[in-house]
Formats: C-alpha cells, sequence, structure tokens
C-alpha cells in the first residue's frame, strides 16, 4: 500500500512530482497536462475522448456539406453581390444586416441535410465550399454578364460576415 510520503510523478513527464489527479481516470498530472474543466481537473487524454464523442458525423456528411454550401453559394452570392454592389452606400447597410443571416441561414440547411450531426471539420468544409461557390458564382455571371461584384466592398463585407456565421454554427 502507497504511504501519504509516496511522491507522484506526472504520466507525461516522469521527472515532473505532482499533487494533482485526473478526476476521471486518476492519472497524476501536472500543470502542464491538465485542464480545469467544469466538473474538475481533467488530463487532455480524458477531454479528448469527451470530446470525440460529441462529434457524430459520418464521411458521407462532409462531401454533402461541401456540395449544398457550393450550390448555395454559387446561386445566392452573385444575387447578393449585384445588390449590395447597386445600392452604393446602403449595399454596406444591406451587406452588414443580411450577411449573418444568410450565412446563420446557409448554416442551418447544412445541418438539416447532414441529420444536424456534428462533424469536427464541418465547418472547415462548409466554409469551403461557401468560398468555391462564391468564385464560380462570380465567374459565372463574369461570364453571363460581364460583371464580377466579389471585388466590390460591399460584397466582400457580405461574404465575410456570412462566413464568420457558418464558422460559428457549425463549429
Amino acid at each position: 500500500m502507497a504511504s501519504v510520503n509516496d511522491a507522484l510523478y506526472c504520466v507525461n513527464h516522469p521527472h515532473r512530482e505532482t499533487l494533482l489527479r485526473c478526476n476521471r481516470c486518476g492519472r497524476p498530472v501536472c500543470m502542464d497536462c491538465m485542464q480545469l474543466t467544469d466538473v474538475g481537473y481533467r488530463c487532455k487524454d480524458c477531454i479528448s475522448q469527451v470530446r470525440s464523442s460529441f462529434y457524430t458525423a459520418h464521411a458521407l456528411d462532409y462531401p454533402i456539406a461541401a456540395l449544398v454550401s457550393f450550390g448555395i453559394s454559387a446561386i445566392a452570392a452573385p444575387i447578393a453581390g449585384l445588390l449590395a454592389a447597386s445600392l452604393g452606400f446602403w449595399g454596406f447597410w444591406i451587406a452588414f444586416l443580411v450577411g449573418p443571416a444568410a450565412g446563420g441561414l446557409l448554416a442551418e440547411i447544412i445541418r438539416q441535410v447532414v441529420g444536424r450531426r456534428r462533424g469536427r471539420y464541418l465547418w472547415l468544409i462548409a466554409s469551403a465550399g461557401t468560398v468555391f461557390g462564391v468564385i464560380a458564382g462570380n465567374i459565372g455571371l463574369l461570364l453571363w454578364a460581364g460583371m464580377f461584384p466579389l471585388l466590390h466592398l460591399p460584397m466582400l463585407l457580405f461574404l465575410a460576415l456570412a462566413l464568420s456565421t457558418v464558422y460559428a454554427r457549425l463549429r
């Protein structure tokens, strides 16, 4: 039986003496290897195990998210860009007010399409699909009508706000 005076050493740093233990697995950890959570001090291994249980996305959810974000952005971005660029100063206000709403709507559509499952990189795939869709939509508009609204400041503001909302909703 271990006595009270036996020193504990961190499982990751065998030369560091510690008095802390993970409250989930009970392994001794040093200050560099533990994190304070709402339920106490935990080692990084236990935290990553708990976090991975929240991610339930299937492998097919990632290409679905990419296709949905690409398709919606390719259609909506030229419309939003033309509207924001044609309104001049008011285009900034439209971009400022509608950009986050459009990003939230896109994120909610993606969540519904993938069955409300969460993925570790779903936000990244959806954001990349959105960027490529915006670029493709604007190139299509350039070829069709000779206009490229992506380079207007209201459109860039709209895109930045929509992307930040997609990131925040899907991360």
